[in-house]
């Protein structure tokens, strides 16, 4: 709109005045083109600035509840589907040529407290001294003890008490026999007795004692200086932490065929799918590198190995020959799998957990929590391996198919905000999509990679109490003895008496056999020696 000295102007219709008029209308368009400019940034440095405060807030909600929550997978909210009860499905893929054995409640239904026990019968009968009391307090003349009979009846209780571990100096003499002169054509034929079996000849300790040192480290978590302590508090006085350390190392030694079995036969050519997963290692000498605890594990046994690395290169040397499907977590390691044209599943678990946190301030994401709820309750209907393609077709893939469908519903920047924890955990599943679905055509496939996380569990809890090993071969014991051991829990054999009875095979010089083997011979009515 035009001012009036501006409308004077052109009413005098002289040419160059118009023309200095255009070139101040130009100025002036130019100038509020700038002021334009500056409002419009002061505008997105504002929404930027409203976009950070809204994911600081975010960030700030997720983190009190890790700092002050339950840690706890279980929803927030009551969801219209069963809750995710992962670590009960009832897998397929554990219906195999091993069953799993009954759970340790179930073996205890219907049993006493220490049922289990060793049972030593104990008479108490009362002393000539009690009699003759018994005697006088009744008033009866001459009291003795002459005066009771023995009826033959008593009266029973149980108690369950402990017999502390003791310490005791075997001195093992080994007698010598001389045959006799005119039987020998040769002078002095003079044979030794053995002696008892040993892991390392001359060793001035035990089969037992080795196989203590190591259960209390490795299966109880008991630190090796407070071993030592524990020692001395029992008369065992200047037991050194380097001495027992070597103990295990010899121990692990005696044990890596169990460990390399465990691997090729119970692992590598199972009909089971493999879980894969690592845990940080820490090495307390400064001189070497940390690293990680490796673990391959199945139904059937556990493997762990140390390496200073994450790279997933080192699989390749694990993995070679093995033709089955693996699960893994979304660790881009593992993508060396498609190297070795292993086909590679996702876990279900980790996409809900992404989701997780974010349901107590986010409704939004409740439909998709709902979707993953149900994925696993279907999973639990599932009875027997000859039905879990069938159930899956019917059943898992339009679910999978809906929830795409809401992923992507959800990902427009007006839904969820880029850098946001909800645009992180979508676009973590959508990215990994051709893996989460491998599962409805691969049957050995499970939804969930807890497996593997339980197992490595046990590494994580040693780590804890014992901060590590002490160097890269203190590492690489820790995992043949974790290997051992997590396979006898696999197996429903107990890792204390199978440690006992194969270090003693192996210094007696015979054939070791893994925890898998040794359970199925058992319980097959063949001896357990």
């Amino acid at each position: 709109m035009l001012s009036d000295r501006e409308r004077q102007i052109l009413e005098k219709e002289d040419p160059r005045v118009l023309l200095a008029l255009i070139d101040d209308l130009a100025a002036k368009n130019l100038q509020l083109e700038k002021i334009i400019d500056k409002i419009e940034r002061e505008e997105a440095k504002a929404a930027q600035t409203s976009f950070k405060i809204e994911n600081l807030e975010e960030q700030l909600k997720l983190l009190r509840r890790k700092i002050f929550g339950k840690s706890s997978e279980r929803r927030t909210e009551a969801s219209d589907r069963p809750r995710d009860k992962s670590q009960e499905e009832a897998l397929a893929f554990s219906q195999a040529a091993f069953p799993a054995p009954e759970t340790r409640d179930a073996q205890q239904k219907g049993k006493a407290k220490g049922s289990g026990l060793e049972e030593v019968i104990i008479e108490d009968r009362p002393t000539d001294d009690e009699l003759c009391k018994e005697s006088e307090a009744r008033g009866l003349e001459n009291p003795s003890a002459e005066q009771w009979v023995d009826t033959g009846l008593y009266d029973e209780s149980t108690k369950v008490t402990l017999i502390e571990r003791r310490y005791v100096k075997e001195i093992h003499r080994k007698f010598k026999f001389k045959l006799k002169e005119e039987l020998s054509a040769e002078k002095d034929v003079i044979v030794t007795a053995p002696g008892p079996a040993e892991l390392l000849k001359g060793m001035n300790y035990t089969v037992d004692f080795v196989a203590a040192v190591i259960a209390d480290k490795y299966i109880s978590h008991m630190p090796l200086e407070r071993q030592t302590r524990e020692m001395e508090s029992l008369g065992l006085i200047g037991m050194k932490t380097s001495t027992l350390s070597r103990m295990a190392a010899l121990g692990a030694a005696a044990l890596e065929p169990i460990q390399n079995e465990i691997l090729v036969e119970d692992l590598l050519k199972s009909d089971l799918a493999l879980h894969l997963d690592e845990t940080p290692w820490k090495i307390q000498n400064r001189n070497e590198k940390d690293g990680f605890m490796w673990v391959i594990s199945n139904r059937y046994g556990s493997y762990y190995f140390f390496k200073p690395t994450r790279s997933g290169q080192v699989l390749k040397e694990k993995l070679g020959g093995y033709k089955g499907p693996a699960l893994t977590d979304g660790f881009s390691g593992y993508n060396v799998l498609a190297e070795l044209k292993i086909p590679q599943g996702y876990c279900w678990a980790h996409v809900r957990r992404e989701f997780l946190p974010l349901e107590s301030h986010d409704p939004s994401v409740k439909p998709i929590l709902d979707l993953i709820d149900e994925l696993f309750a279907i999973e639990r209907q599932i009875k027997s391996l000859k039905d879990v393609g069938k159930i899956r077709a019917e059943k898992s893939k339009p679910i999978i198919e809906r929830l795409k469908s809401v992923l992507i519903e959800e990902s427009p920047p007006h839904k969820s905000r880029p850098g946001s924890q909800k645009r992180k955990a979508i676009e973590y599943a959508l990215k990994r999509w051709d893996g989460l679905m491998l599962f409805l055509t691969e049957p050995k496939l499970p939804l969930s990679n807890n497996e593997a996380e339980r197992t490595i569990r046990h590494a994580v809890v040693g780590r804890k109490n014992y901060y590590g090993s002490g160097n890269h071969t203190g590492a690489e014991t820790a995992a043949t003895l974790f290997t051992v051991i997590e396979s006898c829990k696999k197996n429903d054999v107990d890792p204390r008496t199978f440690l006992i009875m194969s270090l003693h095979r192996a210094a007696r010089g015979e054939k070791l056999e893994t925890p898998l083997a040794f359970a199925r011979r058992t319980r097959s009515g063949q001896g357990a020696n």
